[in-house]
């Protein structure tokens, strides 16, 4: 019977409370390694895809974990074949996962979506330009002129779209880094998404980022629709020194979008 594993954590106790795993009936235990563990739960059968229930479990198993340790959250189905084989990755990756337990205790991971209305943003942007060219005197209307000017159009468009991206982002983040630790922002990943950030937050910062993120969907924007998920386990911000599929990145956030639905959806429009 494999091992299905949850977590790293900073311990080498056992887990009191009965924790149900991703198999119906399996119990979720610690298997330790010097004075850390890996979470874990037997399984049998093969998962089959990526179901909201499995997803669900998997965070449910992680966010019990969360209120008795600090924990490293691994990829979604990750699956060790037997109790030694995950002794020895636990050996291999020893020194990488005591140094992220002690960087990461106490602090849990925020994210921030922002939707802008970009059409509108551009709009706006080409009324502008459109009004500055009737102030000028057309002395060539050759097509090749007229060609090159609707490119430079196009051009003067896009970066005064980045620059108001820029500024709208500066202020926002400006609230939600007096509060963190860490932070790993993305702007404009599509035209609509304005800003796609992930913080990390001492624990008890948690509610002065929390009134941060109320003051900017209450005072600012209100075209501006909002996506506030956690407190998570530091999902983005585990850093190893050498490559590891265990550990998650980018891809987890996909894999939870499902469960980000279960928290605080502020008028999450088509993104």
């Amino acid at each position: 019977m494999k091992l299905y594993l949850y977590g790293i954590i900073d311990s080498s106790d056992q887990i009191k409370e009965s924790i149900y795993g991703l198999e119906e009936g399996s119990i979720v235990y610690n298997i330790p390694f010097c004075d850390i563990g890996a979470v874990v739960s037997k399984i049998s059968p093969p998962i089959q895809g990526v179901t909201e229930g499995a997803v669900l479990v998997h965070e449910i198993v992680v966010e019990k974990l969360m209120e008795q340790f600090t924990v490293l959250p691994v990829r979604f189905q990750t699956i060790i074949d037997d109790r030694d084989s995950l002794l020895s990755m636990m050996q291999s990756y020893y020194k990488d996962f005591k140094d992220n337990l002690a960087r990461l205790h106490n602090k849990l991971e925020f994210g921030i979506k922002v939707i802008w209305p970009a059409d509108k943003v551009k709009a706006n942007i080409i009324k502008v330009l459109k009004k500055d060219e009737q102030k000028t005197i057309e002395s060539d209307n050759s097509p090749n002129k007229r060609f090159i000017e609707k490119k430079f159009e196009e051009y003067k468009i896009d970066k005064e779209f980045e620059a108001k991206a820029d500024k709208f982002i500066k202020v926002m983040d400006m609230f939600f880094s007096r509060f963190a630790v860490e932070k790993k922002l993305e702007k404009l990943k599509t035209k609509n998404l304005l800003l796609d950030a992930v913080y990390l937050v001492e624990k008890n910062r948690e509610n002065d980022f929390r009134e941060a993120f109320e003051h900017i969907k209450s005072d600012n924007y209100p075209d501006f629709k909002y996506l506030f998920s956690g407190p998570w386990p530091a999902y983005n911000f585990v850093i190893l020194s050498k490559k590891s599929g265990l550990l998650t990145d980018s891809e987890q956030t996909v894999l939870f979008d499902k469960v980000i639905q279960c928290q605080a959806l502020v008028g999450a429009g088509s993104i």
